[in-house]
């Protein structure tokens, strides 16, 4: 991940003549909730309450020209919550990876410049505000053999900005930590394996590049042999990287028993939208969704022929 700042009067350029809309609002949160789901993670974990305002907020200030600057005190001001609050919700975002977040250079409190990924303005933004052909290597998914965090010309600090003097370029990196790093880097590579045209043999050629050990190509070539559905089969390869590189005999068969079981709860019903994930949670949680409740069937009371014992009396 990288830093980027820009300058206000490169920035003030796209708000002339943009409006911002609810509705487009509303396309783009659907947008950014389905590709965080995509991603394995939950939405309403990353965005719980008042998190979920604070995004709500600036894509609605972004709808328009697809960028906007504010700062985490008025943030804060607008949905009525903590400055904490919006640096978490700020946090939150740059895990979703649909947004661009920056830092407004001339200005002292450090203003955030927000930027959406998939707006049409997105290339234009990124020429005209931080003078870029494309975002840095790190801050889209960087391919497995590049370094993480690719070096900008006349990148300076993050600590070095500040409204006193003239910046010479409006580019400055900073690095996160090893988690966010690692993270990148694992998808990265699922995506690497999985973007094979779903032909088995090249996914399997990926897969053996990068995986850890031999078991886990032993659990894909297991998912493939075995009568899954299509939809498990699919992201096998993603599958077999993520039970992990201390992979043994017993992980790979319980693995094949927590897919075995997904595969029966999906016949009997059961809508799975996101497999790698409800396998990830399995996996580590040792749990899973419960089979679908069926409608039981009560017993029918046998007929019997109606018998007048009145008339045996007399």
């Amino acid at each position: 991940m990288t830093l980027l700042t820009a300058y206000n009067q490169d920035v003030q350029r796209f708000f002339q003549g943009g409006y911002c809309n609810k509705i487009r609002k509303e396309t783009i949160l659907s947008t950014i909730e389905e590709k965080v789901f995509e991603m394995g993670k939950s939405f309403g974990q990353l965005f719980p309450n008042k998190r979920k305002q604070v995004l709500d907020e600036i894509i609605y200030l972004l709808s328009g020209t697809g960028i906007c600057k504010i700062g985490a005190d008025k943030l804060a001001e607008k949905v009525n919550c903590s400055v904490r609050t919006v640096k978490s919700a700020v946090a939150s975002i740059k895990q979703t990876d649909q947004l661009v977040v920056a830092r407004l250079a001339d200005d002292k409190a450090g203003k955030y410049i927000f930027v959406y990924k998939e707006h049409p303005n997105f290339h234009q933004i990124l020429k005209e505000v931080f003078f870029l052909d494309s975002l840095p290597v790190s801050d889209a998914i960087a391919p497995p053999s590049a370094p993480l965090v690719a070096p900008l010309q006349n990148a300076e600090p993050v600590e070095a900005v500040s409204a006193k003097g003239q910046k010479t370029s409006s580019n400055h990196i900073n690095s996160f930590n090893s988690l966010q790093e690692r993270d990148s880097i694992q998808q990265a590579i699922e995506n690497d394996v999985q973007d094979s045209n779903q032909n088995q043999e090249k996914i399997r050629e990926k897969l053996q590049a990068y995986r850890a050990n031999e078991y886990q190509l032993m659990l894909f070539d297991e998912i493939m042999a075995f009568p899954f559905p299509n939809s498990i089969k699919t992201v096998a390869g993603t599958i077999a990287l993520r039970v992990g590189m201390d992979c043994d005999e017993k992980k790979v068969l319980r693995a094949i028993q927590l897919l075995n079981k997904m595969a029966i709860n999906m016949v009997n019903g059961v809508e799975i939208r996101n497999i790698v994930a409800v396998f990830s949670d399995g996996m580590v949680n040792q749990r899973y969704l419960l089979s679908p409740k069926l409608p039981v069937q009560q017993p029918k009371t046998p007929k019997v022929p109606f018998y007048n014992w009145l008339e045996d009396r007399g």
